[in-house]
């Protein structure tokens, strides 16, 4: 009852550390348990300053020299990263994925990862409590969630990003006052569940697409007929396996589509088709051909293929293989 006459708990974040020990700790009561190596330890001067409140931590941190932090598994928060200077990159399974001042990072509880600043990375960092986005999450999608939020882990400044980032400027820029409106629980709750809601709608994860459909209202059988789509791009399915596979009716299944797509099922598929081949065809693996790219992804007549292409993207499959030899 109390709790609207108290103020929030703000810790405030400032340390300057010069043992990797020292570093890993601190780091790891923030964010979660880590490996840290340092090549030139002589050289390491790890800085952070910022706030804690609530479920999220804020902070500018750097190590001023070249780091690599490497862990299994965070457990119970989000780390996400932003340079304002330098570069960082993470490898995830087989995947290196590269962070600048325009492209962020995140890092999701479950996922194994080890990270690499370069020396003059120094970058915004953004701690949120597993629990509160989990929680926002179930309440958005009004049952509770099965595994856990993993997001894509490349963050690029747009589809909503760059306003989330601009965002954690302001919240941390204001919570370096020693006193203010966030200091009231109610207030700070509203900011708080403003950053967790937009980062669950603007930066992809495994429950986007139920939360996309929840959003919009759009059947959920759409997103699995979707995928049942896509796992067989290279097969000639035709408009009653659709209509098998989605156990609807023809009638709806057209209207649907219309509704949400603004197509027809097969048109529908076969632009999946075009999406993928064109994907493939920019990004050839070793030995690969037009036509035996094209092949794998349905297209058997090569030369109907190759001018409903050009009539797409304005070039042929040959120029957009070529391009990116």
């Amino acid at each position: 009852m109390n709790q609207h006459h108290s103020k929030v708990q703000r810790q405030f974040l400032a340390v300057e550390l010069s043992s990797i020990d020292s570093a890993r700790d601190w780091m790891g009561r923030i964010c979660g348990p880590h490996n840290l190596e340092i090549i030139r330890p002589q050289e390491l001067l790890f800085r952070h300053q910022g706030a804690s409140l609530g479920q999220i931590s804020f902070g500018v941190i750097e190590y001023s020299t070249s780091a690599q932090v490497q862990t299994q598994d965070l457990l119970h928060s989000y780390s996400i990263s932003l340079p304002f200077t330098g570069t960082q990159y993470i490898e995830h399974k087989k995947d290196r994925i590269e962070s600048n001042s325009q492209s962020g990072l995140i890092v999701s509880p479950g996922n194994p990862f080890s990270l690499t600043l370069s020396a003059d990375c120094r970058k915004q960092l953004v701690r949120i409590s597993r629990t509160a986005v989990e929680q926002k999450l179930a309440t958005l999608l009004h049952r509770e969630i099965s595994s856990p939020i993993i997001f894509e882990p490349g963050i690029r400044l747009h589809n909503g990003m760059d306003d989330w980032w601009n965002t954690v400027a302001t919240l941390q820029g204001m919570l370096k006052n020693q006193s203010s409106l966030f200091d009231f629980p109610d207030v700070w709750s509203s900011f708080q569940d403003t950053l967790i809601s937009g980062l669950l709608y603007a930066q992809p994860h495994n429950y986007s697409q139920e939360l996309q459909n929840r959003q919009f209202n759009r059947p959920v059988y759409l997103s699995e007929l979707e995928s049942m789509m896509k796992a067989h791009l290279d097969q000639t399915l035709s408009i009653s396996d659709f209509e098998k596979a989605a156990g609807i009716s023809r009638e709806k299944l057209y209207r649907d589509f219309r509704t949400f797509y603004n197509c027809s099922p097969m048109a529908y598929f076969r632009n999946l088709r075009y999406q993928r081949v064109r994907e493939r065809l920019q990004q050839p693996a070793a030995n690969e051909s037009v036509s035996s790219i094209a092949m794998d992804c349905g297209f058997i007549q090569l030369g109907r293929f190759a001018k409903e292409y050009q009539q797409r993207f304005g070039e042929l499959p040959s120029e957009s293989f070529k391009g990116k030899r």
